[in-house]
C-alpha cells in the first residue's frame, strides 16, 4: 500500500489541495453559521482563501521534498513509464485538467464585474509635505497684474485643459466621454473650491501617476504636466480656471 501512494504522491497533494479547497468553500461556511449562531452562511473570504490555498499548495511541496525518494516519487509520476493503467489514466487527466484549470482562473480574474469597493475611496488625498509651502506668487500682486493673470490663465486652460474638462471647465469637453471615470466638473462647490490653490498646483504638477496607493482605486486619465508645463504656467492655469468655473479656492486656516 505505502508503495502504491509513493507511486502517487503528486496525485495525494493535489487531492489534498482540492479538499482543502472544498472545505473553505462548502464546509466552512455552514461550520461557521453554526459556531457564531447566525442564521445564513459565512462563506471564506476570496482574499483569505487564496492565502490557504497558496499554504496548501507549499504545505504539499515542502512534504514532497522532506527526501530525495519522496521528490523523486512525486516527479517520476509525470514520466511516461509501462506503470499501472491507473497511473496513465490519472496521467492524461493531470494534462487536460491542469490547462483547464488555469485558463478557468485566468478567465475569472480577467472578467469584468461589479463590486463595491474594498475600503472608502478619499476624494482629497493629504497634500504631499513638498507642496504644502507652495503659494501663488500671483495672488499677492495688484489687481490689474492679477487680472492679467487670470487672462493669460484662461488661454492655457483652453489650450491644455479644455478637451477634457470643457470649455465652461464643467467636465464636458470632447474627450470626456471617452473616459471610465468623468472629468471633474469644476463648477460644483464641492470639487475645487474645497481645496486650496497649491493643492490644485500639486495634481496638475503629478496627475493621476502622483496619487497615493492607499487611495485607490482611482480610475484617473489626469495626465503629469510637470514635465509641459511651467510653476508660472500652472500658477495661471489654476487663477484661469477657478474664474472660468465661477468658484473661489479655500482659504488656509490660519493657527490661533
Amino acid at each position: 500500500m505505502s508503495k502504491k501512494r509513493s507511486n502517487f504522491l503528486m496525485i495525494w497533494v493535489i487531492l489534498a489541495v482540492i479538499c482543502l479547497f472544498s472545505f473553505l468553500k462548502y464546509v466552512s461556511p455552514e461550520v461557521f453559521q453554526v459556531l457564531m449562531a447566525k442564521d445564513h452562511p459565512m462563506p471564506t473570504p476570496s482574499t483569505l482563501m487564496m492565502w490557504y490555498i497558496i499554504m496548501g499548495v507549499l504545505a504539499g511541496l515542502v512534504y514532497a521534498t522532506t527526501s530525495d525518494k519522496k521528490l523523486v516519487d512525486f516527479l517520476s509520476f509525470l514520466l511516461p513509464d509501462r506503470g499501472p493503467a491507473l497511473k496513465f489514466v490519472l496521467q492524461k487527466l493531470l494534462l487536460i485538467a491542469f490547462p483547464l484549470v488555469v485558463g478557468w482562473f485566468v478567465y475569472s480574474w480577467s472578467i469584468p464585474g461589479v463590486a463595491s469597493p474594498v475600503e472608502l475611496r478619499i476624494q482629497h488625498p493629504t497634500l504631499p509635505q513638498e507642496y504644502e509651502k507652495q503659494n501663488n506668487p500671483y495672488r499677492e500682486k495688484d489687481p490689474e497684474t492679477q487680472r492679467r493673470c487670470i487672462e493669460e490663465g484662461k488661454i492655457l486652460f483652453q489650450t491644455y485643459c479644455r478637451p477634457c474638462h470643457g470649455s465652461k471647465a464643467d467636465g464636458n469637453g470632447p474627450f470626456a466621454n471617452s473616459f471610465r471615470l468623468r472629468p471633474i466638473n469644476f463648477q460644483d462647490p464641492g470639487t475645487i473650491g474645497t481645496v486650496v490653490e497649491n493643492y490644485a498646483f500639486w495634481r496638475i504638477k503629478e496627475g493621476a501617476p502622483g496619487l497615493p496607493s492607499e487611495s485607490t482605486p482611482w480610475d484617473s486619465a489626469m495626465p503629469s504636466w510637470k514635465d509641459d508645463l511651467k510653476d508660472d504656467e500652472v500658477w495661471k492655469i489654476i487663477m484661469g480656471e477657478y474664474d472660468t468655473a465661477g468658484v473661489v479656492p479655500r482659504q488656509r486656516e490660519k493657527a490661533e
